[in-house]
């Protein structure tokens, strides 16, 4: 009874693991971006910006201070009452509320607030080109995956035709049909295709590796993913000038770019800024409490003390710059550079994804023709592959024959797997391009 108990529970237990649904492109996308560290990385910065422009804002604000304080005086002390020495105990209790607020310091704060806007949106972009970087990552590697589990598959078919052709030939030659050569061949056919696919088997396993490392997954866990990868959805419409002319304008490398220029011309005026006078304004309300402690009914309540001893101040100050040891000259001449460096960045960035683009959609044009003639050409080769069989068990040619035309239809198919899904891959990244979501 234990043991059918026990039996019962192992099952259940490892029922999830014999269930495991296949992740699909877009599960390994979403899993590899969640456990990014760079993208949380990005994601800290991305608030650490957002701090930095609240704190901007908030210096642009009245700075407001309070102070209270109570002194009590044994022996020789000033009574404010008649401002003369006496030497008697007394207790003295002041309040004090101050503010201030730079009215104008040549535009430097409302600059600093706009660069660090500017700085929390580059943050947000930059997140954001993370995101899409590790997803494009992903989706290398799980291309990879899905590529050698078709050359696996496509191994395993062709290992499993050369043995049964192996069968077919020893029988033939027990018959004396065919020559002891001719069943040498066909064995050494199928040691070489069960070689290819051992290959193919350590190439795959070697894939599931990066897919997992990419992906930031256990490396010790299992990890099925869905190898059936339709067309559906992919086809390309737009031309290159059109795609160009979005990526140029919306995509996260570019607009980083362009904001992080964008940040040092604030900057840069900024700098400017200083050597423009500065104008601020202040005011303040003070009052205080003061007994005799010796003679406290000579003086009045603690209220009337207060409301009688209030005074109120209010003042501007103007600070005019004119020499500082050459420290603003520096500071704007090395601003100006950072904001030309910036500039030609943001240029060169631009060429880049351009010349990146216009790569990414010739390269599909071509994997798409190249994924049409593969379909002929393995077409074509299974035919002549056909017939070089039936020639062969009729002994009208040799095992080299079929050998050739087998290994030209492994070839074939090989490729059609790999053009079709190096198409589907520049499809994907085209779309990325004219703005569709790496993941939907």
């Amino acid at each position: 009874m234990k043991t059918a108990i026990f039996t019962v529970a192992l099952s259940i237990l490892l029922t999830p693991l014999y269930a495991q649904k296949k992740m699909t492109l877009t599960d390994c996308m979403k899993y590899a971006i969640e456990h990014s560290t760079t993208v949380q990385q990005k994601e800290i910065s991305v608030e650490d910006a957002r701090q930095n422009y609240i704190g901007a804002i908030a210096s642009a604000m009245p700075s407001i201070s309070a102070s209270t304080g109570g002194t009590l005086n044994y022996g020789r002390s000033i009574d404010p009452g008649t401002n003369t020495y006496t030497t008697t105990s007394t207790f003295n209790n002041s309040y004090s509320l101050s503010g201030s607020l730079t009215v104008f310091n040549g535009l430097s704060t409302i600059n600093t607030i706009r660069a660090m806007k500017v700085m929390r949106a580059m943050g947000v972009e930059e997140l954001q080109l993370a995101r899409d970087q590790i997803a494009m990552n992903t989706m290398s590697a799980y291309f990879d995956v899905v590529y050698y589990y078709g050359t696996v598959e496509i191994a395993q078919e062709q290992l499993t035709t050369s043995q049964l052709e192996l069968k077919q030939v020893q029988e033939q030659f027990e018959l004396d049909l065919k020559a002891p050569a001719d069943v040498a061949e066909v064995e050494a056919q199928v040691a070489n295709y069960d070689y290819l696919l051992t290959e193919q088997q350590n190439n795959l396993a070697l894939a599931l590796i990066e897919l997992r490392k990419v992906m930031n997954y256990p490396q010790a866990d299992s990890l099925e993913i869905e190898t059936n990868i339709g067309f559906e959805g992919i086809l390309v419409t737009e031309t290159l000038e059109e795609v160009l002319s979005y990526a140029l304008e919306y995509n996260p490398q570019v607009r980083s770019k362009q904001m992080n220029s964008r940040y040092y011309e604030l900057n840069y005026a900024s700098t400017k800024g200083r050597y423009l006078p500065s104008i601020s304004l202040s005011g303040g309300f003070s009052t205080n409490y003061f007994i005799n402690l010796d003679a406290a009914s000579n003086y009045a309540k603690y209220t009337t003390q207060l409301s009688n001893n209030r005074g109120h101040y209010i003042g501007m100050s103007m600070s005019i710059p004119i020499f500082s040891g050459l420290s603003r000259r520096v500071a704007k001449h090395r601003a100006k550079l950072q904001y030309n460096n910036a500039l030609l960045a943001h240029t060169e960035q631009r060429r880049a994804l351009e010349s990146e683009v216009a790569k990414t959609y010739q390269e599909m044009q071509n994997f798409g023709k190249q994924f049409v003639m593969s379909q002929k050409k393995v077409k074509s080769n299974d035919l002549a592959y056909r017939s070089v069989s039936q020639k062969f068990s009729e002994g009208m040619v040799n095992a080299i024959d079929l050998q050739t035309a087998a290994n030209n239809l492994l070839q074939a198919r090989s490729d059609l797997l790999h053009a079709r899904l190096q198409y589907i891959i520049k499809c994907r990244i085209v779309d990325y391009y004219n703005g569709v979501p790496l993941i939907h």
